[in-house]
């Protein structure tokens, strides 16, 4: 593997983040909470990616050389593997020096005892068991930590592009897409590798300003069409929401009662306690109609937009021993919907993002395989992606206070 040949004198950056909601990531002990290089480096990847696709698909004729040009550009800037018939790989022109998290006067471990419902169907059934609570540990909400970063100087731009982006809409570690892990960007600075000063970078904060001002530089409202991976295009959707709360899990605990009581068919007719609004009966029935002479008259549940795999188990009287998974024939699709608790000034915010993107490769089929006692019944089709899914969840009316871009 080859070192970077820096053909400028690189540039030494300093980046803080605020630690929003607990980050669910971890090193090569999984149960053991941990940020790593890896970690720092695959979100990066994610939102330089989604950030520069636009800009690279507008310069190329077709998607399979955006698609090229695309890698390319990645490789260069982060880095690649060896691949025996084309080059030997190397170092990118981004390289991560430190990773130091604040310390912390209490445990650096988030201690959660469940009683937030919102948070329990967030955090899923990999994070969280109702038996023995989390499954796994986390790093506290209200710190920060810091990155030192080597940066070629013609790559400079846009690595503080990426940083700029992750901390407007991203996060780290599991179900980061779903708030966990969410954190801010707060500082900025570059040293000199002289006199080892350090100088800030001036950075717009404002949430709107900032990310209408990132899109535009990109050119992504300019390219109008579907993306075939997630990234930002003209009809990418995003709302910073007016909802705000001094406790970043408090907010995040709303939005993740509104996610199930929108989602779920509800036990006894209610969800929390509250009337259940059965909004996907046809989701709740399709699997079960698999067994009966009753027809579906959907392709397959509309809530697989929201991200595959999605699992079904029934408890009730008439519908115990029934269960469902279903999947696509290509593996794990992620959730399109990001959603993101911000930090603003002494409150957060919440900022949904909706990145429409070509839903499954082409070719690829929405896999269901359900059960009932000992009978099973399995079937491929193709996918119908309704979009109106999830935006009418970003439309609900404890979401209608917003500013959308």
């Amino acid at each position: 593997m080859d070192l970077p040949n820096f053909y400028n004198q690189p540039k030494i950056v300093s980046a803080t983040f605020h630690i929003n909601t607990p980050i669910f990531a971890a090193g090569s002990n999984q149960k053991q909470a941990e940020l790593t290089p890896t970690t720092i480096k695959g979100v990066m990847r994610f939102w330089w990616r989604a950030l520069n696709w636009s800009r690279i698909r507008l310069s190329c004729d077709n998607k399979e050389s955006a698609f090229k040009k695309l890698h390319n550009e990645e490789a260069k800037l982060f880095g690649s593997t060896a691949d025996d018939n084309k080059s030997r790989g190397g170092q990118g022109y981004c390289l991560i020096n430190t990773l130091k998290l604040e310390e912390a006067s209490q445990s650096n471990i988030w201690n959660y005892n469940g009683n937030q419902s919102g948070l329990n169907y967030l955090l899923g059934q990999g994070l969280y068991s109702f038996k023995t609570g989390v499954t796994r540990d986390a790093l506290t909400a209200g710190r920060s930590f810091t990155i030192d970063f080597t940066i070629d100087s013609k790559a400079y731009l846009q690595v503080i592009d990426t940083l700029r982006i992750i901390g407007l809409l991203g996060g780290f570690g599991s179900r980061s897409r779903h708030g966990l892990g969410s954190v801010t960007l707060i500082e900025l600075s570059q040293i000199d590798t002289i006199t080892n000063q350090s100088d800030l970078i001036s950075f717009e904060n404002e949430a709107k300003l900032a990310l209408t001002e990132l899109l535009d530089k990109y050119q992504c409202h300019k390219n109008s069409e579907l993306p075939p991976l997630s990234a930002f295009y003209k009809n990418t959707r995003i709302d910073i929401v007016s909802i705000t709360n001094k406790d970043s899990l408090d907010l995040l605990n709303t939005v993740g009662e509104e996610a199930q009581l929108y989602r779920s068919f509800g036990r006894g007719g209610k969800v929390n306690g509250e009337v259940a609004e059965k909004n996907f009966t046809k989701d709740h029935d399709f699997t079960l109609n698999l067994f009966t002479a009753t027809p579906n008259t959907i392709q397959h549940p509309k809530r697989v937009v929201f991200g595959l795999p999605h699992n079904y188990f029934y408890s009730g009287t008439t519908t115990r021993g029934h269960s469902a998974n279903i999947d696509s024939s290509t593996g794990r699709r992620a959730s399109p919907l990001i959603q993101h608790i911000h930090k603003n000034k002494d409150q957060y915010q919440l900022i949904q993002c909706l990145l429409k993107s070509e839903f499954l490769p082409s070719g690829a089929k929405i896999k269901i395989a359900a059960r009932k006692d000992n009978k099973s019944e399995r079937a491929f089709v193709n996918p119908d992606i309704d979009w109106a899914v999830i935006t009418d969840f970003m439309n609900r009316q404890t979401f209608n206070n917003k500013e959308s871009i």
